[in-house]
């Protein structure tokens, strides 16, 4: 059980996370929000010493320098709504804390996000983001740093279809496109239920202790009363 403490916090979230789930909704059953976009995984770049994510150019076959970070993200676009970038910032600092340096070897971060579930394909959910460093060999390429982490599934011609089976059969398919709105709703709506589910995790805990100061202060109480 909650105390009431926790739900007067996490209350004001819960109802936040409502409202946005019911925008989405509303923007994506409006008729004027299916125009056509693709479904697939955009590939994102940041240089050593940046936290901005660049729309990589070429196929992660680039050689990559000790400090960069890769990015990963599932997204659904068009020539009026860009792909959505992996994170708000390349944070290699935090991505690769803690992973020093080594002679031959370069570290570089990575970011995989799998999108908001109102992108993902029929009957299938997304998998929480994964937040990564890699320690690969020099001149390693993005490829290189993708496969230390996730497993990888590419078409024929080495289009990147899926991470870590996610998507489980397409390979960047034309699709209706829900609006910017509703896209941008969600995803706000997804980082509000992370951090909702963080603060929950703690509630048992609490409520715990609760219960064990209540119990010891009423043992207390009863042994005074026994020795008036």
């Amino acid at each position: 059980m909650f105390s009431v403490t926790t739900i007067k916090q996490v209350l004001p979230r819960i109802i936040a996370v409502l409202l946005l789930t019911l925008t989405s909704t509303l923007a994506l059953a409006n008729p004027a929000a299916a125009e056509k976009g693709y479904r697939y995984w955009g590939y994102f770049q940041a240089a050593p010493e940046s936290d901005d994510w660049v729309a990589a150019m070429t196929g992660p076959t680039v050689k990559l320098k000790d400090g960069a970070v890769e990015g990963w993200s599932f997204s659904i676009s068009n020539e009026a709504v860009p792909a959505a970038t992996p994170s708000k910032s390349a944070d290699f600092a935090t991505l690769c804390a803690g992973i020093p340096a080594a002679s031959g070897k370069i570290r570089v971060g990575l970011v995989i996000n799998f999108g908001p579930e109102i992108i993902a394909p029929n009957n299938e959910m997304p998998p929480n983001s994964i937040f990564n460093c890699a320690l690969v060999k020099k001149d390693a390429t993005g490829i290189d740093v993708l496969n230390t982490a996730v497993s990888v599934r590419n078409d024929k011609g080495g289009l990147l279809c899926g991470i870590e089976g996610y998507p489980a059969n397409e390979c960047g398919p034309e699709v209706d496109m829900p609006s910017a709105e509703a896209i941008a709703a969600q995803s706000e709506e997804s980082e509000e239920a992370r951090e909702l589910e963080a603060e929950m995790e703690f509630a048992p805990i609490i409520a715990v202790v609760l219960a064990a100061l209540l119990a010891i202060t009423l043992a207390i109480t009863v042994k005074k009363r026994k020795r008036m």
